[in-house]
């Protein structure tokens, strides 16, 4: 019995640890003509073009509106696998990748996406560094999903 409280005890230690992983506020992201493509409010909720599509936990995972697994950010903070555990994409913690086609993407300190040295026309607001990653990922999500 008291190597069940000690396992119960134990998961939740670890399950309060898991969700240190990320913090974030409300953010959003908008299009070259200023309108909201994504914005996650405060609860980690995510809407798409105004259309609630997923959810974003603490814990670096980041889930559809169905509550399954799209991607998680597994150890180490930069690359993030989908609910199998199959390396997706690697994202650094200021939102840097690199595209397909090889280009750096980047933001840049006014919150615009940059494509090399080209603004996307893309913007975050607001302007926080431990946004830019996740930011980063969801643009993913968007265009690639």
């Amino acid at each position: 019995m008291s190597c069940i409280i000690v396992f119960v005890i134990m998961g939740i230690a670890c399950e309060e640890n898991e969700s240190d992983k990320l913090s974030f506020t409300k953010f959003k992201i908008t299009d070259a003509n200023g309108q909201s493509i994504l914005k996650v409010d405060e609860k980690g909720t995510l809407t798409k073009n105004g259309v609630h599509v997923g959810f974003i936990k603490k814990s670096g995972i980041i889930e559809d509106k169905k509550e399954r697994t799209v991607l998680q950010l597994a150890e180490g903070g930069s690359l993030f696998v989908d609910g199998e555990g199959k390396e997706v994409i690697e994202i650094d913690k200021d939102g840097t990748f690199l595209s397909s086609s090889g280009e750096v993407i980047h933001w840049n300190d006014a919150g615009e996406l940059m494509r090399g040295e080209e603004n996307t026309g893309i913007s975050i607001y607001p302007v926080q560094k431990e946004l830019l990653q996740f930011a980063s990922v969801l643009l993913y999500i968007h265009y690639v999903i």
